[in-house]
């Protein structure tokens, strides 16, 4: 009797032991299949879903794949504005395999990590490295919340752990069944095979994000600043990890100050920011790379491009809403086409069409006369580009009142 009574109680048992072995071998096999973020490749993946992988919201840990997935001679780091903006697949790169690695919301801690993973796989050639003005000086990184901890880029995380959720995991099957459905229907994701976030960027009113967005975290970034700025030590180690690992791997490191339009960065003048040239990054990052490259001769010399400027490239004019803007997507952000003339500037391509003045070459010695040029070009924009020097005001003024 006792042995009945347990029987309807050991096919639950079976039945519920034998569908999560069901759902487990089934996400194994389609994202085996799949290889929805780059990091569960096998001898049976189906390569003709590249293209269509929906790495968005997983950037980190598919980055960390793309990493893995073949060897890299270039690659690009840093936030969203090189994320954006800078284009690996460009045919100047001719025989060079480059991938953009740089991240939404990216800090230098997470920088550094990313780098760091990297050159550990790929004896990279060159790495471009983004950081935005401001982050040198402040403590700030959200990357408890970006998903880095989860990725493979974080080296204190537990990686039996990780690998098993990459096979088995929900959010892995759920971006398979995206790749499988972009790929039935032929819509291609946000990010190309080589991690450039090339689409789905809307034509919208720009003016309208920048006067929502872009100038309201100006005028917080300035109130914040007002108590004083210093280096922050943090960041100071983030940015001294790359130099040491470019030295050791014989990288080339070209750091890039990204570009923000007028708009934006003509608030911190504006406003009379403590610092609006923002001297004190450029004077800490240039002392720190001219030490790195005399403490390694051998090595290839790190450089400084600076691109945050007022710039005819960085002041253009507002279209209609609906109407994409040529240059920028918003305040803060630059569109494909400025992210070529900035590599063409970089890699001394040759530059059909605007911007083979765009941005500069920053050393040391020309560091005064940069701070000055600044100074002179927000002045320049006032007299040349009235209307939107005006509207910047009038934006300004509806958030002091």
């Amino acid at each position: 009797m006792l042995g009945s009574s347990q029987q309807p109680y050991r096919r639950y048992v079976r039945s519920v032991v034998g569908f999560f072995a069901f759902a487990v071998t089934l996400f194994a096999a389609v994202n085996t299949w799949i290889n929805p973020l780059w990091v569960t490749p096998a001898p049976w993946t189906d390569e003709g879903f590249a293209e269509w992988r929906p790495i968005y919201r997983q950037q980190r840990t598919a980055k960390a794949g793309l990493v893995r997935s073949e060897s890299w001679d270039a690659a690009f780091f840093g936030s969203s504005r090189i994320d954006i903006a800078m284009d690996p697949a460009l045919p100047e790169w001719g025989d060079e395999k480059a991938v953009n690695l740089a991240v939404s919301a990216g800090t230098l801690p997470e920088t550094s990590g990313i780098l760091h993973y990297t050159i550990q796989n790929d004896p990279l050639q060159l790495a471009v490295v983004g950081i935005d003005l401001g982050d040198m000086l402040h403590g700030g990184s959200g990357m408890r919340n970006t998903g880095y901890m989860e990725s493979p880029f974080n080296e204190k995380g537990d990686a039996f752990e990780r690998e098993l959720r990459y096979v088995v995991g929900i959010s892995s099957f759920e971006a398979s069944f995206r790749a499988i459905t972009n790929r039935i229907n032929k819509r291609p994701p946000e990010y190309t095979i080589q991690g450039h976030r090339l689409r789905h960027q809307e034509n919208y009113d720009v003016a309208q994000v920048i006067d929502r967005d872009s100038i309201p975290h100006a005028m917080r970034v300035i109130r914040g600043r007002r108590t004083g700025i210093s280096p922050n030590p943090w960041k100071m180690e983030c940015l001294q990890r790359i130099l040491d690992d470019t030295k050791a791997a014989n990288c080339k490191l070209v750091v890039v100050l990204p570009p923000n339009h007028a708009t934006y960065l003509g608030v911190y003048y504006y406003l009379d920011d403590v610092d609006p040239t923002h001297l004190m990054d450029r004077e800490l990052i240039l002392k720190m790379l001219k030490d790195s490259n005399e403490a390694h001769p051998d090595a290839p010399a790190a450089t400084v491009w600076d691109f945050n400027d007022f710039h005819a490239l960085n002041c253009e004019k507002f279209t209609p809403p609906g109407e994409r803007m040529k240059w920028w997507l918003d305040g803060t952000h630059a569109r494909k086409a400025l992210g070529d003339v900035m590599l063409a500037r970089i890699m001394d391509w040759p530059i059909e069409g605007p911007g083979k003045d765009y941005g500069v070459e920053l050393t040391l010695d020309g560091l005064q006369s940069r701070s000055e040029q600044l100074f002179a070009g927000y002045e320049r924009f006032k007299t040349e580009s009235p209307d939107l020097w005006n509207w910047m005001v009038e934006s300004i003024s509806h958030y002091q009142e």
